[in-house]
């Protein structure tokens, strides 16, 4: 539903198609033009609506069919896109199920509904699968390296609290073999090199990618020169098997000499390089396309050689008082597997954001429009409800190892939206199971469970 004159529209339909091993499917989506706002972009705006009711289906499948919601998905799981036909280029949505389970507790669930109490309160156990498209753009880097073992890299990135600074600097310094307190990342200036902007979960993917490639450029200068001079230590070798680690040029056999000494052959003082990198099948001319504000994106669902998506699993304990209808959530466990992870404390405050915004979006955000004037009333914090900290109890995060060669070269697949993919069809499942009572409808609120 959008406004009167807005072409708005976002469909999730490329991702629930794909969700399961299936013959039959069909997606159609219905534009509704009315008297209201044109919507704006949340985190995963197609994704999250579309996944609750695709993941409360196969739940109420589940229970039609006497099976554990765990193992359906697992009998209909598949390592190649229903679709396309193309592989997933990685599918470790099983592994997500399974550790996340394990820590959960699931196995103690009663699977019968309105049958598990604590007291006053009816508990309800409920799971669904969470996932994005695995996105990268075309981007641009300029990195200069010093004698002194300092690296500054350049890209007109920018930084809206997920950590893209932080990413790019431990790319850097990985690649480099240098401290991570030597390396300077600038953003935030459009007269720097371009690179996407920071939506679609495609800014990590992009932007160290890129810089991966900036810092292959100055190894292989540095060891084409290396391997060229008959006097050092390197003659003859191949160049290829020279890599930068800990402040100098290292080689086979344990030869290695100072950075100083490797960049004094190519540079007079700091060696720089510019680099773009274009994803493999988008056309050669999308970084030049940047320069002319021309945005461009190889999408997971969009790519000729494999699917590209990122996977994981939510599990929640919901808790409903008996006589007063109060819903608590005093348990969350979600797994996730995507790929490369280049920071794993900001990729843990991530998911643990994404999954409380799934909480949030099953229980406590709405948006009330005034049915005279056509406009939200609700646009403020006292009005509009988000959890607190004491909604949220024990919430737990598991990584599930991946690695995925085919996605990008370094394997990264973006994070920032995932974590409320889901979620709230967890919670609503888990309202199910708790009082037997199927709710379609979001918020669940106390008027809905009476």
């Amino acid at each position: 539903v959008t406004s009167r004159p807005s072409t708005y529209n976002v469909s999730g339909t490329e991702t629930t198609a794909r969700m399961y091993a299936s013959p039959n499917v069909a997606t159609k989506v219905n534009i509704v033009h009315a008297d209201r706002n044109t919507p704006g972009f949340m985190r995963a705006p197609p994704d999250t609506p579309y996944m609750f009711a695709l993941e409360c289906g196969m739940d109420e499948l589940a229970y039609a069919l006497g099976m554990d919601p765990i193992e359906l998905r697992r009998v209909n799981d598949t390592q190649t896109d229903p679709i396309s036909g193309l592989p997933f280029s990685s599918r470790a949505l099983m592994k997500c199920f399974d550790q996340a389970a394990a820590k959960f507790g699931w196995a103690k669930r009663n699977p019968r509904p309105a049958s598990m109490r604590d007291g006053d309160w009816l508990v309800g156990y409920g799971c669904a699968t969470s996932c994005y498209p695995s996105n990268i753009g075309p981007a641009a880097a300029r990195l200069s390296v010093t004698a002194q073992g300092k690296a500054t890299i350049q890209m007109a990135g920018h930084e809206i609290g997920t950590g893209a600074y932080t990413v790019v600097a431990i790319t850097v310094a990985d690649k480099l073999g240098l401290p991570l307190k030597d390396i300077t990342v600038l953003m935030g200036d459009s007269d720097l090199p371009p690179v996407p902007g920071a939506g679609g979960s495609n800014n990590a993917a992009s932007t160290t990618n890129v810089a991966a490639k900036a810092c292959e450029e100055v190894r292989s200068r540095l060891a084409t020169a290396a391997v060229q001079n008959n006097a050092g230590p390197f003659a003859g070798a191949e160049a290829s098997a020279l890599h930068l680690r800990d402040g100098a040029l290292v080689g086979p056999g344990g030869k290695s000499e100072p950075l100083a000494t490797a960049l004094a052959r190519v540079a007079g003082g700091a060696l720089e390089v510019y680099v773009e990198n274009v994803p493999a099948g988008m056309p050669p001319d999308s970084a030049a396309g940047l320069y002319q504000g021309k945005m461009a994106m190889s999408r997971g669902t969009g790519r000729k050689d494999v699917t590209a998506y990122a996977f994981g699993a939510h599990f929640i304990e919901v808790r409903i008082h008996e006589r007063t209808r109060e819903i608590r959530t005093p348990r969350i466990v979600s797994a996730f597997a995507a790929g490369t992870i280049v920071n794993p404390l900001a990729a843990y405050s991530q998911f643990m954001g994404g999954a409380i915004w799934g909480v949030s979006s099953a229980l406590f955000e709405a948006t009330e429009i005034d049915p005279h004037a056509a406009r939200y009333v609700n646009t403020n914090l006292a009005d509009y409800l988000v959890p607190v900290n004491a909604d949220i109890g024990q919430l737990d995060v598991i990584f599930v190892a991946e690695e995925d060669a085919r996605v990008n070269p370094l394997g990264v697949k973006g994070i920032g939206e995932i974590g409320i993919v889901g979620m709230n069809a967890a919670v609503a499942n888990a309202v199910f199971h708790a009082t037997g009572k199927r709710v379609r409808d979001l918020p669940i609120r106390i008027e809905d469970l009476l």
